[in-house]
């Protein structure tokens, strides 16, 4: 009795769905009892809670926009004939930036306990980053052929052709990852935590995206008539938390250089030897979520959420339960 009274008082209210945003059906007996999972969900059952089914496969997309800080662009194996360029000696400045991006995801998940739900997530992502740089060198730090390399970069600088270019990196690839979330409520009032780690390997460039994702949510789930009987519409507000870092590198001859330094870029990788390494960062972490799901049937339901304030998302998903 002891665990039973422990259950209750965490489940007073079962979430369901992709990222267990709202509560499965209007029947106490919507869940499949002859399912091992979730655990206790027997328990729960004959409280008279509402279970969701198992098993879920989820379709998402998502379309993100925000402000990116960065924090080095650097070149390396860059020549003037045989002779080896260091890799410091231009300095790179990125303004403002810009990223955009796409994913599509497919996702698979279990609830093992009512109020514990596991995933896994696997999809791909493209997008685009555009920063707004300045390239400059400084001879004195230099001798030799060196120091009039850096002073010629110095004075293309000054003349205002090495400022404000829009420097943009184009990437796409395999996106991977595994996650939980932890769900509760009262009445009809549910909150719950989601947590996940993704990360995103390009097919083309070399380098990462790796991102820690931790989403607080609190909503309120009505009951309704819906085409196959009692249904649910949810609604939340939320924010979401991003750890996010991201690394770029390959080939300077995979870039495609703005006309402001294709000249210079042009001079010193003539044997397409050059690389380049671009590492960046949110601007902030933080963003705000609203968002709603609705139950088709028992097995579907369809769901959307829009992010806003310093990150800028829309996502919209379909699942099915068995």
């Amino acid at each position: 009795m002891k665990k039973m009274r422990w259950t209750k008082a965490i489940i007073t209210l079962l979430l369901t769905s992709g990222s267990a945003w709202g509560a499965s059906g209007g029947d106490a007996a919507s869940g499949d009892g002859d399912s091992y999972f979730p655990i206790w969900g027997d328990e729960a059952r004959a409280r008279g809670y509402a279970i969701p089914l198992p098993f879920g496969i989820n379709l998402s997309y998502m379309n993100i926009r925000q402000d990116i800080l960065v924090d080095s662009i650097s070149f390396s194996g860059l020549k003037l004939g045989n002779h080896l360029i260091p890799s410091d000696m231009f300095a790179i400045d990125a303004g403002h930036t810009r990223q955009k991006s796409k994913t599509e995801n497919l996702r698979l998940d279990m609830w093992v306990f009512p109020f514990l739900n596991i995933y896994g997530i696997a999809g791909h992502t493209r997008g685009s980053s555009v920063s707004n740089v300045s390239v400059d060198a400084d001879p004195s730090k230099y001798t030799g052929i060196d120091r009039i390399i850096a002073g010629s970069v110095h004075r293309l600088h000054d003349s205002g052709q090495l400022q404000n270019i829009d420097f943009a990196l184009d990437f796409k690839g395999t996106t991977w990852g595994t996650g939980f979330t932890l769900a509760g409520g009262y009445g009809n009032w549910f909150g719950l935590v989601d947590t996940n780690y993704t990360r995103t390997d390009f097919d083309i460039l070399d380098g990462k995206i790796s991102a820690i994702t931790v989403s607080p949510r609190v909503g309120y789930r009505f009951s309704m008539q819906g085409i196959a009987g009692p249904s649910n519409l949810s609604i939340w507000v939320g924010s979401m938390y991003q750890d996010v870092q991201q690394e770029f590198k390959g080939n300077l001859s995979d870039l495609h250089m703005p006309p402001e330094l294709q000249p210079l870029i042009a001079a010193v990788n003539k044997d397409d030897q050059g690389k380049f390494d671009v590492k960046q960062r949110l601007s902030s972490p933080w963003n705000m979520l609203i968002g709603a799901q609705y139950e088709i049937t028992q097995n579907f339901n369809l769901l959307t959420e829009i992010g806003f304030n310093e990150r800028n998302s829309f996502f919209i998903a379909g699942e099915y339960r068995f």
